[in-house]
C-alpha cells in the first residue's frame, strides 16, 4: 500500500528527485540524533577506487571494529550499486550495516540492507 503512495508521488515530481529524497533522509537521520558524513574519493587515476557515499553513520556505541553503516539513497525503480559495493570491498572490516534506502520494499540482499525512505528514522 505504501509503495502504491510512493509511486504515485514520485511518478508527478518534474524536479532533481535524489535531491530532495536526499535531504529528506538527512533530516530525517539528523532528527534520530545522527551525525552525518560523507565519502568521495574522485580517483582520476584508477576507476575501481572512484566511489560517492551518501551518508555515513556511526553505532552510538563502539562494541567491535564493525561500526560504520554506509547509506546510499536511490529515488529511482532503476539503480546501480557501484559505489557502495566497492566501499563495502573497501572498508569491510569498519562496517557495520550498509544500507540502501529506496522508494521499494524493505529487502537483505548480499549483506546489504534495503529500507523503504519512511523507515529512515528508525536507523
Amino acid at each position: 500500500m505504501k509503495r502504491k503512495v510512493y509511486e504515485k508521488l514520485f511518478d508527478k515530481l518534474e524536479f532533481n528527485q535524489e535531491m530532495i529524497i536526499e535531504n529528506m533522509v538527512a533530516q530525517m537521520l539528523t532528527a534520530s540524533g545522527h551525525k552525518l558524513y560523507f565519502y568521495s574519493n574522485p580517483s582520476r587515476e584508477d576507476a575501481s577506487c572512484r566511489m560517492e557515499i551518501d551518508f555515513l553513520i556511526a553505532k552510538p556505541k563502539i562494541s567491535s571494529r564493525h561500526n560504520i553503516s554506509p547509506i546510499e539513497v536511490k529515488s529511482g525503480k532503476n539503480y546501480t550499486l557501484s559505489s557502495i559495493k566497492k566501499f563495502i570491498s573497501k572498508y569491510s572490516e569498519q562496517l557495520f550495516i550498509p544500507y540502501v534506502i529506496h522508494i521499494g520494499d524493505l529487502k537483505e540482499e548480499e549483506g546489504i540492507m534495503y529500507l523503504p525512505i519512511y523507515m529512515t528514522s528508525l536507523l
